[in-house]
Parts: structure tokens; sequence; C-alpha cells
């Protein structure tokens, strides 16, 4: 039974089928769609937690408004 990849249709490696079963996300994924995926998860993440931790830069922002 050939399993396909749920994102690009290749079918999927041995190494893949093990990774998907070690590693369970409820999809198939080939290697390279996983790291896609995952480079975009990272990506998301990095942005939410810049965003929330702008609040250490307000001390900063009032000194350049003072001084100017």
């Amino acid at each position: 039974m050939n399993l396909l990849c749920s994102e690009c249709s290749t079918q999927l490696s041995k190494q893949d089928l093990r990774l998907n079963k070690s590693y369970p996300i409820g999809k198939l994924y080939c290697d390279w769609c996983q790291t896609r995926k995952e480079r975009k998860l990272i990506k998301k993440f990095s942005k939410e937690v810049a965003s929330s931790l702008d609040f250490y830069d307000f001390n900063q922002q009032l000194e350049s408004k003072r001084n100017k």
C-alpha cells in the first residue's frame, strides 16, 4: 500500500513513515513538507513572542520622546 503526503501527494518513504509514526500530528507529511510547516510555525511563534515582549522597550520609548 502506497501512502501519499497530505500536502504534495508524493509517495512517502520508509523514513517518512517512521517519522510520522514517531511524531504523529494527524496527517501524513513527507520530510520536505514537514520542515516547511515547522518553519512557518516557528516564524509565527517568534513573531508572537516578540510582540508580547514589546513592553520591555516602553522605558526606552519614553526616554526618546522626552529627549526630543
